[in-house]
């Protein structure tokens, strides 16, 4: 339970700009004044002359005083703009780069190529992702890149003092001590990234999985809803082509059931449509699949099936139906049966021409007098399937027109690489890993190779570990590549094995580790490899499997570092000079550190940006998917009763709720029975428009069941609202339909209006029964026809 309100407090779902920048100047006021309680604390030890300067770290006070204040200045200013300017990018930018400018300030003090100032420069990255913009991120980042390498570079010629703060350890007791220190600086980065990004990335797949089955059902009866059915046959149809195996729909009508409406009301047609969705998935096989194709229709997917077997359990379904015992509130029993059109390929076919055929035999059977099944098989002419339509991946990165040829093309081909990547399963994606951490360590071999080959090399490396460290470096290409040969072997057996993930992870967590402790295990690469793969590693990879992974490299660092400190091993045994060992900062040292880490921060922060920014992109599609009807395009029934609920809530102590209007197309059955479902669709996209085009800005309109839509008019006097819904009306009254067969025909809806003329402490349920109420009165006065209710307190 604390661990999801942490969670749901850092990922803020609804936070505007101005609220999410308030989480970099958040963590600036923590790690400044955490850091300020740090420079006191060491200041009061009698032994602070071995490890830090103390003119300098009490020169650094009041600066980290004024950081701090800043840092205060910043927050008060985002709450006070929270309300007024809340989608400022602007505040955004400012407040990322006082994070980044400040964290480099800190890691100049301690030194520009520390194990903190990587650990902080790639986490923060990272972890920027979850609450920022991505421009406002990647200006961030390149401000602070460029800044430590310009203090690097600046070092290196002694243009500044490296690490001022700090003193280079000079025996056992200054080196445990310095120890302390760099593991002191880096520790609240270190817990907060880590932390941060496994809560919040965990959050946002569980929140698209759930979005995303929210984007796929059906809220009335819980089965699949239109869009979601009919990509299920989409793939089903490939399938079944590809393996030759035969295919069925069957498209059912509920018979009657507009009657059941209108004589017993929409909730009781609304239970039966629940149960009648029950009854039809108990007499479904595994395998087999049902949707909500329109009001009362259903389409049934069955793969495998054809002949006398789909028809078998097709007649299955109709008798399921016919057996449903439903009563309404005054006792009257409901009948409920079905009419079935099934139809099915053997050689293969698109998916349009079997749902079509199915609509088609769905006629015959209601013409043939209902609750009975027509089937037929379609002709081989008839399953010609068509070329299928190229499908362009989701774009993520900038338009790159204006790049030169070759960049585009590697852009574009990055771009489908990565569209792809949530098909692959986790033998493949280890894999990949193994393949980009087996290219890293030939990175570091040839720069062993490189050193062999200079004059000056004993200037700097200790000559007597360069041939053993090449050997090392082999023997672990060599393991990467006998893991890819294993994963190979098993990834189409076993795709997903949690043995083969984890011996990966661990090899690849340790061979990390043990590379990073021949140059200095408190060093830049390794600060930016410990935090910086693990946190990409959340997001492909198994949570559980890459925190023990990372916990694993990080207490082996831990224990090289004490290990070393206290003289058990020695510390960064190829670098030749003391100083060097502990505070390296000459041009040759800066050049290597950049050499083994730029390529590392490329791949990591182009995976995560590109992986992020799809997740982020696709995020915001399944929220509008799972908002709106994939027919019509207007707001589903779900979200148009939440937006009619929350209304209602808002203004129930402040004066006259909302009005809620009730509408239902007229003779639609007629419609679809006479010109088929394709025109009935058609009739409901128009209407949709119409109504979305009438309507005033701030009102909302939603399909509320199959021909029938509900209308919300907020803050709308009953007056003003029978008004607005009466030009509704005459606008739908207007509408001219050109079925397939060229027949021209009008539309027209009954319409019922509800709404409170003083606060009445109504809810939303009792504002739509009272709406549904009125519209039943204006079918029963001869429809096309407007009628009102005010609901008193």
């Amino acid at each position: 339970m604390l661990t999801r309100k942490i969670t749901r407090a850092f990922t803020g779902l609804r936070w505007t700009r101005v609220e999410r920048a308030l989480a970099p100047a958040l963590h600036v006021l923590l790690v400044y004044s955490y850091y300020l309680a740090g420079a006191l604390f060491l200041l009061g030890r009698d032994d602070r002359a071995r490890v830090i300067d103390e003119g300098v770290v009490q020169g650094q006070i009041p600066v980290f005083a004024a950081i701090v204040g800043g840092a205060i200045l910043l927050i008060l200013t985002g709450l006070w703009m929270r309300r007024r300017a809340s989608d400022s990018l602007l505040f955004q930018h400012v407040c990322a780069q006082y994070y980044g400018l400040t964290l480099v300030w800190a890691g100049f003090l301690t030194g520009p190529l520390g194990y903190a100032a990587g650990v902080v420069l790639m986490g923060s990255a990272l972890a920027g992702y979850i609450a920022l913009e991505r421009r406002v991120i990647l200006t961030a980042f390149g401000t602070a890149f460029f800044a430590i390498l310009g203090l690097n570079l600046a070092t290196a010629f002694d243009l500044l003092p490296y690490a001022p703060a700090l003193r280079a350890p000079t025996d056992s007791a200054s080196a445990l001590l310095w120890t302390h220190v760099t593991f002191f600086l880096a520790a609240p980065h270190i817990l907060f990234v880590v932390g941060a990004m496994a809560l919040m990335l965990g959050f946002w797949q569980k929140r698209e999985n759930y979005v995303l089955r929210l984007g796929l059902t059906d809220v009335l009866t819980g089965v699949h809803n239109r869009r979601s059915i009919l990509d299920l046959l989409a793939a089903e149809t490939a399938r079944a082509q590809c393996a030759g195996t035969p295919l069925a729909v069957a498209l059912l009508d509920l018979d009657h059931f507009k009657r059941i409406n209108d004589t017993w009301g929409h909730p009781a047609g609304d239970r039966v449509l629940q149960e009648a969705a029950r009854a039809l998935r108990a007499c479904l096989r595994e395998g087999d699949a049902i949707g909500r194709f329109g009001g009362e229709e259903f389409l049934l997917v069955l793969p495998g099936l054809a002949g006398d077997a789909a028809v078998r359990l097709a007649e299955r379904c109709r008798g399921a139906l016919a057996a449903l015992e439903l009563h309404a509130g005054s006792g009257e029993r409901m009948p409920v049966s079905g009419s079935f059109g099934v139809a099915w390929y053997v050689a293969g076919g698109p998916a349009e021409a079997l749902v079509h055929a199915a609509d088609a035999l769905l006629y015959e059977a209601k013409q043939a007098g209902r609750n009975r099944v027509v089937a037929r098989e379609l002709a081989a002419t008839t399953a010609a399937s068509p070329a299928p339509a190229e499908v362009t991946p989701p774009r993520v990165l900038r338009s790159a027109t204006a790049l030169p040829a070759a960049r585009a093309r590697a852009l574009r081909l990055l771009q489908e690489f990565l569209a792809g990547w949530p098909a692959w399963n986790q033998a493949d994606k280890q894999i990949f890993f193994l393949g980009v951490s087996a290219l890293m360590t030939l990175n570091f071999a040839a720069w062993g190779v490189v050193m062999l080959m200079r004059e000056d090399r004993g200037q700097f490396v200790d000559m007597a570990l360069a041939l053993p460290l090449l050997f090392y470096l082999g023997a672990v290409v060599l393991g990467f590549l006998g893991l890819i040969g294993v994963g190979v072997l098993i990834r189409r057996r076993w795709p997903n094995s949690w043995l083969y993930q984890f011996v990966c992870q661990q090899y690849f967590a340790l061979t990390l580790v043990f590379s990073g402790y021949v140059t200095g295990i408190l060093s830049f690469p390794v600060g930016v490899m410990l935090v910086g793969l693990p946190l990409v590693g959340f997001i492909y990879f198994s949570r559980p499997l890459v925190l023990l992974s990372f916990a694993t490299s990080f207490v082996v660092t831990v224990v090289l570092a004490y290990a070393s400190a206290l003289g058990v091993l020695p510390y960064a045994p190829m670098l030749a000079g003391h100083i060097e060992r502990y505070q390296p900062h000459s041009f040759f040292w800066v050049f290597t550190f950049y050499q083994f880490t730029v390529p590392a921060m490329a791949v990591i922060l182009v995976l995560a940006d590109q992986t992020l920014g799809r997740w982020r992109q696709r995020g915001q599609q399944v929220v509008a998917i799972s908002r709106t009807d994939a027919l019509t395009q207007v707001h589903n029934r779900r979200n148009i009763l939440g937006l009619v609920e929350r209304e209602v809530a808002r203004t129930q102590r402040r004066g006259p709720g909302p009005v809620v209007v009730l509408l239902d197309l007229d003779h639609f059955k007629r419609i679809n029975d006479t010109w088929g479902h394709p025109t009935g669709d058609r009739v409901l996209q128009e209407a949709a428009r119409v109504l979305a085009a009438t309507l005033r800005e701030g009102d909302a309109v939603g399909r509320y069941g199959g021909e029938e839509f509900l209308i919300l008019l907020p803050e709308t006097p009953l007056a003003g609202a029978a008004a607005l819904v009466e030009r509704c009306r005459e606008q739908l009254a207007a509408i001219t339909i050109t079925a397939d067969n060229g027949d021209r025909f009008a539309i027209s809806a009954s319409f019922g209006v509800a709404g409170a003329l003083q606060p009445s402490g109504r809810g939303a349920e009792a504002l739509i029964k009272a709406a549904d109420e009125a519209l039943y009165r204006a079918k029963e006065l001869g429809r096309n026809r407007v009628e009102t209710v005010a609901l008193t307190a």
